[in-house]
């Protein structure tokens, strides 16, 4: 299940900031897609 989508405009280096308290806590997948094709995915654990 996909809960957010952000899209980027620029080309080269960049990053994102995500609201951890925007969340539940718990482990989440996150992926970097690029013309259609996924890049990398990562994990990300969030606490309390």
């Amino acid at each position: 299940m996909q809960l957010k989508s952000i899209g980027l405009h620029q080309k080269g280096e960049g990053s994102i900031a995500i609201k951890g308290n925007e969340l539940e806590p718990g482990m989440y997948l996150y992926a970097l897609i690029a013309d259609g094709q996924i890049i990398d995915t990562k994990k990300m654990v969030l606490t309390d």
